[in-house]
């Protein structure tokens, strides 16, 4: 199909608007990652973000509000945790996950009896979803598996000719998807590390905010059962930091005819090797995180990511652990 892209005025938001009220799909910017939109309450359109990405069936999807209100309709309950991040923390880079109403269908939710729900704080995020009028179901705007597009030009390179129309607008600022957070259980539970961490959450919330340690569990959240994020070039990650130990694994893969680069903290230590910054800090580096990812498997054949969360380093912030989340689902759990 030919798609559209459409900017953010008057004319242009109305017209995203009627597309994703016809059944169309159309791709929108937040402050996390660009999302592929679809009118929540349709289901041949929700199947058809399914079949745009290549995505699995019985992954769910996050439903995007303008408007705290409209959580009302879309989840079956709100106990005090929910109604207290609603309240304090919405709209945020975070999901939470809520027993779901009925108007919601199963294609939405991948079967699940809960819903994923999110109220973005980017405004050209939310004047798109004021003018579509309707819940939009969202998963990032690529191809299944492929880094998350953070500018509307990555979504052209996977979206193009697949879907109605992308909105061309900023470029996302805190660059890794929310923090999405399990609200259906007694005990809050954080399925997918964010901006928003489990440390802040906890003291909101006045309870041990608990996160996922089994990445591979089956549980209600978008985006954690499957390989995700990944380059098109292999990819290890160390976890510790040592440089001579990366020095001989990248002279190793110069030797077997790769052209590797390291892609670390510091990139000054490592000589004449070609070597990438991650990010001054934490929040730099899920900011930079999926574009130099793309940019990187152009120039590259083979990335060696290194990653470490010292206390008091420099990725011991709030976003440290959504990172590293996202660096070891690129490389497949590949660790050096």
């Amino acid at each position: 199909m030919n798609t559209s892209y459409l900017h953010f005025n008057e004319r242009d938001l109305a017209r995203a608007g009627e597309l994703i009220r016809s059944g169309k799909l159309v791709a929108f910017p937040t402050e996390t990652v660009y999302g592929l939109g679809a009118n929540a309450l349709d289901s041949d359109a929700v199947k058809s973000i399914y079949a745009a990405k290549g995505r699995p069936a019985d992954n769910p999807l996050i439903v995007h509000v303008f408007d705290k209100a409209q959580i009302f309709d879309i989840a079956a309950e709100l106990g005090d945790y929910a109604k207290r991040v609603i309240d304090c923390v919405m709209p945020a880079p975070i999901t939470i996950v809520l027993p779901k109403n009925s108007l919601i269908s199963d294609v939405v939710t991948a079967g699940l009896p809960s819903v994923a729900v999110r109220m973005p704080l980017s405004q050209q995020a939310r004047s798109f979803l004021r003018a579509a009028a309707v819940p939009v179901a969202a998963p990032s705007a690529n191809l299944s598996g492929r880094p998350s597009p953070t500018c509307w030009q990555r979504v052209r390179e996977d979206m193009d000719g697949r879907i109605s129309a992308v909105l061309c607008g900023e470029a996302c600022t805190v660059g890794i998807e929310s923090t999405v957070l399990d609200l259906t259980q007694p005990v809050p539970l954080v399925l997918r590390p964010g901006a928003v961490s489990a440390e802040y959450l906890s003291e909101l919330l006045g309870v041990n905010v608990e996160v996922l340690s089994d990445p591979t569990s089956k549980v209600n959240s978008p985006g954690v059962r499957y390989k995700h994020y990944a380059p098109k070039v292999p990819m290890v990650l160390d976890l510790d930091d040592d440089v001579d130990k990366l020095c001989a694994f990248y002279d190793a893969k110069l030797a077997e005819g790769f052209r590797p680069v390291l892609w670390v903290h510091q990139p000054h230590r490592f000589g004449n090797r070609r070597a990438v910054e991650m990010g001054a800090d934490d929040l730099q580096a899920a900011a930079n995180l999926f574009e130099t990812m793309r940019l990187l498997e152009q120039d590259y054949d083979f990335i060696i990511a290194s990653f470490c969360r010292r206390k008091g380093g420099a990725y011991d912030g709030p976003a440290g652990r959504g990172v590293l989340d996202r660096l070891m689902r690129a490389c497949g759990h590949n660790v050096i």
